[in-house]
């Protein structure tokens, strides 16, 4: 491992929130932060979903949408008419949405409700699709022209494949009948893969590395081939460590350190990858009775086969109650001075499959 190549760029983003892994587990400490090296990485197509969802009998599912490709600092502007259709039975209702690229002008008498719906693109790589929206919703009036009722603007931030709510309204404020439950706006985004690269694969050799005084260390790895821009889960069996008491021999005092996260890589054009590697930690005593957690991420463009390596910061102190004995304090504090002493890091090459 000592010939591999720690990159940083020398950016630091306070990444990281606390993560409870068991019920009844109280969470302590602070949020960590995750040293990372994120290079400047490519502008990305981005593949927008803005539709409608209908919830009937407890159960939720699109009504209809529209997907459309749309570059950085581009506009997608649409609509979305609703009309409803109550079930002979009145348990249920039937859905029918009309989408279209341009503003709502007119709603038929079968109109129950209309969106009207401005995204743009403002920024869009690995992980991260930032988006401005604009969202309109009209109600038909006596003459038929569309009253706008509602409505908002926000800025949003999304990781690929991640929901974003605009709006929702239950259907009983629109018909004043209870058959279909809800209505809902819904926007959705995920980068457009390039077609001469969406068939590649991109294999991942991925090493936990725990390193302790005196040039002890543990390892485990980890080896997957994804799809191009496919995201790949992972997570290593436990670290564990154990404390040596006064005559030498294991003291019942340890912790546990689990490390897990995902992997999604894309290849660029002259042969490089854009990596993210996003990666948990928690570490837990050996009774169990409380953890401290974060996560963090590495964002890269890398040459084939070049490695990076990110460290998972250590524990620095956990919070104490006043229902705590000194006994427990102690042993607290010696769970992790354990964690102290060692480092733990994630190591990774990527590389295509020919």
């Amino acid at each position: 491992m000592t010939a591999k190549v720690r990159l940083w760029r020398g950016d630091t983003i306070g990444l990281g929130r606390c993560a409870v892994a068991a019920l009844g587990l109280v969470t302590l400490g602070h949020t960590l932060a995750w040293a990372d090296g994120q290079e400047e990485l490519s502008p990305a197509k981005v593949r927008l979903e803005v539709g409608v969802q209908a919830t009937m009998s407890g159960a939720t599912s699109g009504a209809g949408s529209m997907i459309i490709d749309k570059t950085v600092g581009d506009t997608l502007l649409m609509s979305a008419s609703v009309q409803l259709t109550p079930s002979p039975d009145g348990e249920g209702c039937g859905t029918t949405v009309v989408t279209s690229l341009s503003p709502v002008r007119e709603l038929t008498e079968r109109s129950a409700v209309a969106w009207e719906a401005r995204v743009t693109v403002r920024n869009a790589t690995l992980e991260r699709i930032e988006l401005d929206v604009e969202w309109k919703r009209y109600l038909r009036s006596a003459g038929g022209e569309p009253r706008r009722v509602a409505g908002g603007r926000r800025s949003v931030a999304l990781r690929e494949d991640e929901h974003h709510l605009l709006d929702f309204v239950p259907v009983e404020e629109l018909t004043g009948r209870g058959s279909c439950h809800s209505l809902a706006l819904e926007l959705k985004a995920s980068v457009a893969e390039d077609p001469a690269l969406a068939s590649r694969r991109i294999s991942y050799d991925l090493w936990l590395v725990d390193d302790g005084p005196g040039g002890r260390s543990a390892t485990r790895r980890w080896r997957a081939v994804a799809k191009h821009g496919e995201a790949r889960e992972f997570e290593f069996e436990p670290l564990r460590r154990h404390m040596k008491d006064g005559s030498g021999a294991t003291d019942a005092v340890g912790a546990q350190t689990h490390v897990g996260g995902h992997l999604r890589g894309r290849m660029m054009s002259d042969g490089s990858l854009e990596v993210a590697l996003l990666a948990w930690r928690r570490d837990l005593p050996s009774e169990r009775h409380w953890l401290l957690g974060g996560s963090g991420e590495k964002l890269v463009r890398v040459a084939a086969g070049e490695t990076i390596r990110l460290e998972l910061p250590t524990p620095k102190r956990a919070q104490q109650t006043s229902a705590e004995s000194a006994a427990e304090i102690e042993a607290k504090e010696r769970v992790l001075a354990i964690l102290r002493e060692r480092t733990v890091s994630l190591v990774l090459t990527a590389r295509p499959v020919d």
